[in-house]
């Protein structure tokens, strides 16, 4: 199975040169300032699978970041927002960036935030532009968040109420924080348990049961928020953790389809090509 990267295991394996000025951090809540950490990313990175929740601020410059299979182009002032068990590749940064990226574990996550405002901010646009003020305003709480986190005794209950206040603006500032709907709830959480579940689990039944309907008012819940059915998004979600596979390791597109449950390699190959655009191979080629 393929290993989550994780914040420490990032600076270790995507980042060159001198890295003594980035200190430890601990907590389940990590933030590093886009100064810091810019001109030291080897990029392109290959495909990460997450194993946090990413938010990034920038304030100056620009970046260039793939979540899934679409790539977002990054202007500063804007936050983008990738959450766990996502597959992500940082395809180019500005080394004057400047601005702040915030690691969060998912525990932290669950622990911090509501499910509904959990929710909320699995739904907002993986891309948020924003207005000057706005980010001068985010900004002051990311410093304050960042100078507590990297205090001598960072204080549990204040850098995760700074946290929250963080994410709970962001929402606001990207309308999602209306109430949602009984399909839109079920959507989403459909939507983080495939991203959860998705290797042992691969059939609509199993997340049906989990969220307690039937399959067919939980495909007509996802297709009314996704405009696709419960299968396409697992698929889509199966065939971007391939891509990962074939990046990650030596094993053959026939091995990488049946791990990943598929029973034909020749519909693997034409479903992979659907959704990313070119076949495996051309895919791992182009990759290496």
């Amino acid at each position: 199975m393929e290993k989550q990267v994780n914040a420490g295991e990032f600076v270790d394996r995507f980042m060159t040169g001198s890295l003594e000025h980035l200190r430890y951090q601990q907590s389940p809540v990590k933030i590093f300032q886009l100064s810091e950490i810019a001109p030291y990313i080897k990029f392109p990175t290959p495909p990460i699978f997450l194993g946090y929740n990413l938010l990034v601020h920038i304030t100056e410059g620009h970046f260039k970041h793939k979540i899934g299979a679409k790539e977002y182009v990054v202007k500063a002032p804007a936050i983008l927002i990738s959450n766990y068990g996502n597959i992500s590749t940082i395809k180019s940064v500005d080394k004057s960036a400047k601005g702040h990226c915030v690691l969060i574990n998912d525990n932290a996550m669950t622990s911090i935030f509501r499910e509904q405002e959990i929710l909320n901010i699995f739904n907002i646009s993986p891309l948020l532009n924003l207005a000057s003020q706005d980010s001068t305003d985010l900004n002051e709480l990311f410093k304050l968040l960042y100078n507590e986190l990297l205090s001598e005794s960072p204080y549990k209950e204040l850098f995760e109420s700074l946290l929250k206040s963080l994410l709970l603006k962001i929402i606001k500032l990207s309308s999602s924080n209306q109430a949602l709907n009984r399909r839109q709830e079920i959507a989403m959480m459909f939507k983080q348990l495939v991203h959860k579940n998705f290797k042992k689990q691969k059939h609509i039944g199993f997340y049906a049961d989990r969220l307690a309907v039937s399959t067919n008012y939980l495909n007509r819940c996802v297709f009314s928020v996704f405009k696709k059915s419960s299968k396409e998004l697992i698929l889509e979600v199966l065939i971007m953790h391939s891509q990962f596979l074939l990046f990650e390791s030596n094993k053959s597109i026939a091995d990488i389809c049946y791990e990943l449950d598929f029973s034909d390699p020749s519909y693997f190959s034409r479903l992979f090509k659907k959704i990313v655009g070119i076949s495996p191979t051309s895919y791992r080629n182009k990759a290496t």
